[in-house]
């Protein structure tokens, strides 16, 4: 694909944060039922400017998702990873209780996270790190609005301290083991979309 049209189609996901982070304040039953759809396209946005030609690279993204999905899948079914909790109809369709968007997501947020950090930091160890919290930061800001949304629900209202610390141990470890192919990404464009989810959660917490 033309660079040219790839820049398009990071301006028009801008577009699509902007103009929904208005109208879920104003009318957040009609723009909820698109988030997964937002989600999906966000990914591809991302995926387009990433060096989709190396297949370690394409593998490593997907293995991540698949292994998020697992995760997702035993931390539903036992309590032990995050607490107790369970995921409603907002992020579209499930698979055995678990959307199949938020894994593509979260695969997304890990390796834009390695990419970023890794533009400030040069260590493996602190860049995998920090993405870790930068990830469970990001976790920590949609819990606000998970529930409302539909997104998602914990037993006795938001998660505790167990959820936090069970993703920062998942993003640290999953980071590790796929730093080497994911590091050669985009930094520009994983930039933008955590910046993007970041601005985005933060003012449906701030304004629903």
């Amino acid at each position: 694909m033309k660079e040219t049209y790839k820049s398009y189609f990071l301006y028009f996901l801008i577009l699509v944060y902007v103009s929904g982070s208005i109208g879920f304040v104003v009318n957040p039953t009609f723009f909820s039922p698109f988030t997964p759809y937002t989600l999906l396209f966000t990914c591809f946005v991302f995926l387009i400017h990433q060096p989709i030609s190396d297949k370690k690279y394409i593998l490593a993204f997907f293995s991540i998702a698949v292994l998020g999905y697992i995760i997702e899948l035993i931390g539903i079914k036992t309590g032990l990873l995050f607490g107790n909790y369970s995921y409603g109809n907002g992020l579209g369709f499930k698979l055995f209780d678990v959307p199949l968007i938020i894994s593509i997501n979260w695969a997304m947020l890990i390796c834009a996270g390695i990419v970023t950090v890794s533009k400030v930091f040069n260590n493996k160890f602190i860049v995998i790190s920090v993405t870790a919290f930068v990830v469970t930061f990001i976790d920590l800001i949609i819990e606000q609005v998970a529930q409302k949304l539909d997104f998602w629900k914990f037993e006795g209202g938001l998660p505790g301290l167990h959820n936090y610390l069970g993703w920062i141990g998942v993003v640290f470890f999953t980071s590790y083991f796929f730093y080497p192919w994911i590091i050669k990404g985009n930094s520009k464009v994983s930039s933008v979309v955590l910046l993007l989810q970041i601005i985005f959660f933060t003012s449906l917490f701030i304004f629903i």
